[in-house]
């Protein structure tokens, strides 16, 4: 990144951009290269400048809780720009309006606090609104577009939008916005009247189930592999005979074959080794193939 967009990052951003530090800070995997520089954007105007430095050519990418992503050994010559500053939910009898870094545990505890019903199914899922909106995260009973009213954005031509949820496609771990827009602000999601004590409970089924069926000792990105229509992925490879096959640092959990675990300081190379190794194994053996859950972020080959 050359000199001019950094003194202009620092002049805008004052404390609140670093350069040339590890991905591996920034991501639950922790793994990945060096970052050229990360911002942490904290209003509209911060956003404005990003869009301009994006449409002129310099890759700019939102993470929020970086719990889905891999990001390659050779780093990012970019902008990682974190939205953990875009934080905040605000209430009404009717719906709540959710910012997009809000961390989904944080919005739990606000429905707890408020009695407020029918978000349940997202617990445990790490990360930020933001995200889940981009990918439709949920589980197989249910997933955020399902609550979600309308959702305000800076489009990819740099307009400001708030469009109601129908003016986009969703479908399983998947939102339009991930190629409408450039920047996600907010979203309104649909209440329902609960009590704390059956919301609390609910939560705690869950979260117990997560527990039980997780490897949530181990970074990981969650489930790497969409499942295929009419099959589970991790049954898929846990079939395979692929639990607990190790590259490098990076292992199949043996609790949840869908999930791969560093358990021994890997690089996102040993992650993108076991991901293809994976992917040819099921294409082999079923002729079905597994696409990613996660995203990858710089060069994989």
């Amino acid at each position: 990144m050359n000199e001019m967009i950094k003194n202009l990052l620092k002049d805008t951003f004052k404390d609140n951009v670093v350069f040339d530090v590890s991905a591996k800070d920034f991501t639950t995997f922790k793994t990945g290269g060096i970052l050229s520089a990360v911002v942490f954007p904290s209003d509209k105007t911060h956003i404005e400048l990003l869009f301009e430095l994006w449409q002129k050519g310099i890759p700019v990418k939102f993470v929020g809780c970086g719990s889905n992503l891999l990001i390659s050994d050779e780093g990012f010559d970019g902008i990682i720009a974190v939205t953990k500053k875009f934080s905040g939910i605000d209430y009404t009898k009717d719906n709540i309006s959710v910012c997009c870094g809000t961390k989904i545990s944080s919005l739990i505890k606000f429905c707890i606090d408020k009695n407020i019903a029918g978000f349940e199914f997202l617990a445990g899922i790490p990360g930020t609104i933001g995200g889940a909106l981009v990918n439709n995260a949920g589980t197989k009973e249910k997933s955020i577009s399902q609550v979600v009213l309308n959702v305000e954005y800076i489009d990819k031509k740099g307009f400001w939008q708030k469009e109601k949820k129908n003016n986009f496609v969703w479908e399983y771990r998947y939102s339009s916005l991930k190629n409408e827009a450039f920047f996600i602000f907010s979203t309104s999601l649909i209440t329902e009247k609960g009590a704390a004590g059956e919301i609390k409970k609910k939560v705690s089924q869950i979260m117990k189930k997560r527990i039980q069926t997780q490897p949530l000792q181990y970074p990981s990105a969650g489930s790497v592999f969409k499942n295929p229509p009419g099959f589970f992925a991790g049954k898929l490879i846990q079939d395979a005979g692929l639990k607990g096959l190790k590259i490098g640092g990076a292992m199949v959990s043996e609790k949840h074959a869908n999930f791969i675990v560093n358990i021994k300081n890997a690089s996102s190379t040993d992650v993108w080794n076991l991901i293809r190794h994976i992917q040819q194994t099921i294409r082999n053996r079923y002729n079905i193939s597994l696409d990613l859950e996660i995203e990858t972020v710089g060069r994989f080959e």
